[in-house]
């Protein structure tokens, strides 16, 4: 009977497209879950604030995805609009708040330093991000949905964030300029933070424009 259950399982994801897409949207989560415990316990261990906020906001962002995925099935469009928006107003104050600390470390002259291992999981957690968003635009193109658009908006979220991350990470590890580390440091993320600033406004005036078309 189980075997069963998930041959026919196996044939929906290969048969429907949207199946198969709220599947990975699953999957994404469980990862997103996994990195931002990974960064917990370095931030306590290494009593990092930069890898505890790090945390905080790949838990945030885990949580908003939890949130888009129970309005999935949601029928009513104005309602997936509004959860659409909501997620855009709250990613926007989260990378506010983030941005505050990137900002007293810059300028406190503050180096992040990781241990070995934990570099190696930026590293791949970034290449993951980076490849799952990129696919996830091309892949959300095919519909339209406002929970699939916010769920591809919190991905190039997370995969802007963790390029910066890495380059956070990397630079200190493997160099040892110290001029070239902080104007690094200044330009990738003030860069990323105006990109994400960027998508949250855009997705505002998307949504209450559809949403006072509706």
């Amino acid at each position: 009977m189980m075997g069963e259950g998930l041959k026919e399982a196996a044939a929906a994801l290969r048969k429907d497209a949207r199946i198969r897409d709220r599947a990975l949207l699953y999957v994404s989560l469980a990862v997103s879950c996994g990195y931002a415990c990974l960064n917990a316990v370095g931030g306590v261990t290494l009593r990092s604030p930069w890898l505890g906020t790090l945390a905080f906001y790949y838990i945030m962002l885990s949580l908003l995805r939890f949130n888009l995925m129970r309005g999935y099935k949601q029928g009513d469009r104005a309602g997936k609009w509004k959860r659409y928006r909501r997620t855009a107003v709250l990613m926007l104050f989260l990378t506010i708040a983030l941005f505050g600390i990137f900002c007293m470390t810059i300028y406190s002259g503050h180096i992040i330093t990781y241990p070995g291992y934990l570099i190696y999981a930026v590293a791949a957690y970034t290449f993951y991000a980076v490849i799952s968003a990129v696919r996830n635009v091309v892949v959300c193109r095919r519909y339209d949905d406002p929970i699939l658009s916010a769920s591809k908006a919190l991905k190039l979220t997370a995969a802007v964030i963790s390029v910066y991350s890495l380059q956070s990470a990397m630079i200190p590890a493997f160099g040892d300029d110290e001029a070239f580390r902080a104007a690094m440091g200044k330009w990738v993320g003030g860069g990323s933070f105006l990109v994400i600033t960027g998508i949250s406004l855009f997705m505002i005036v998307k949504s209450s424009t559809a949403l006072r078309r509706a």
